[in-house]
């Protein structure tokens, strides 16, 4: 409590002192703390700058991250609804707090923002859903991939890429069976699914059951042949084991 004491104290000071300092005079304090590492000065900055200029996307994203830096998740909320208050559109505020995570190696910053930000704006929570999706494929999580591909397909049950992540995110767990039914169902909406009959055939070749797995790699490969391909379908036929 006292921590924040201070911190809002020091934001209270600094803008006391905004009104007469000129805008590019305070990003460049700003960055500097930022680059640093000094995230209360940072944060109390970045707030300098929405005052004067509010619709700058880059400083909200900046701003989250110095506060996340910090483990202030309130401020990080209040940042986001400022953003909104001031018509930033969502996607951007995101992509701003994702490249600036990721420039410091802690994309877990970006993860429990999405998480902060489904929890105290329940309105957006299947866009938050969404890009939290997004975030565990990149982290190739198969249990949360698994998750959030479901709760997504609640809205969209027939959409081919939650399915396509949902099963992903089974083969990574070790749920095969899950994994190659929901291939099977994708290959029933859309037949040509390149990615789905070429986990099927390497699947059942690699069982040892090449009589399953040859008609789906070569449905595979009469959508695009690679020589690797080629050369697998090759040698099966050559040396059937089922």
């Amino acid at each position: 409590m006292r921590q924040l004491s201070i911190f809002f104290l020091l934001i209270f000071s600094l803008a006391t002192a905004s009104a007469q300092t000129p805008y590019d005079r305070l990003e460049l304090k700003a960055n500097r703390f930022y680059s640093q590492k000094e995230w209360a000065q940072a944060a109390a900055t970045f707030y300098q700058m929405l005052e004067q200029r509010p619709d700058i996307s880059q400083t909200y994203g900046k701003a989250i991250v110095a506060n996340a830096m910090r483990g202030d998740s309130v401020a990080e909320m209040d940042l986001m609804g400022r953003a909104m208050k001031n018509k930033i559109p969502f996607d951007s505020v995101l992509s701003r707090v994702m490249t600036e995570s990721f420039s410091l190696g802690r994309s877990n910053l970006y993860g429990n923002f999405l998480l902060h930000v489904r929890e105290a704006y329940p309105w957006m929570r299947r866009p938050a859903d969404n890009y939290l999706l997004r975030y565990y494929i990149f982290r190739r999580d198969g249990a949360k991939m698994m998750e959030y591909s479901s709760r997504m397909l609640q809205g969209a049950p027939d959409n081919v890429g939650f399915l396509s992540s949902y099963a992903r995110g089974a083969m990574l767990c070790g749920e095969f069976d899950k994994g190659i039914a929901t291939y099977k169902q994708i290959l029933d909406l859309v037949p040509d699914d390149y990615d789905a009959l070429l986990t099927l055939g390497n699947y059942y070749n690699e069982k040892g059951d090449t009589a399953q797995a040859l008609p789906y790699l070569r449905r595979a490969e009469a959508i695009r042949a690679t020589p690797h391909l080629t050369s697998t379908i090759a040698r099966i036929t050559a040396h059937p084991r089922k």
